[in-house]
């Protein structure tokens, strides 16, 4: 599989619409998986997925507090 692929995916998913899922509870699940599988991860692994975590908290938090 491709990281071309996987965005394929995550297109379809929204294009469904199965990927309407509140912020909120997609931080929280991320956050509980990453936490239960942080010891199989490298470092570099471990620092790439918080980020994305971070970006998605920062996307629900933008949203949760604009106008």
């Amino acid at each position: 599989m491709t990281p071309d692929d996987v965005i394929t995916i995550f297109e379809r998913l929204n294009v469904e619409g199965r990927a309407d899922i509140p912020l909120d509870e997609a931080c929280a699940g991320f956050a509980g998986w990453l936490a239960e599988v942080r010891l199989r991860l490298t470092d570099d692994d471990f620092a790439l997925l918080t980020s994305v975590g971070a970006t998605i908290w920062r996307e629900g938090f933008a949203r949760r507090y604009s106008g």
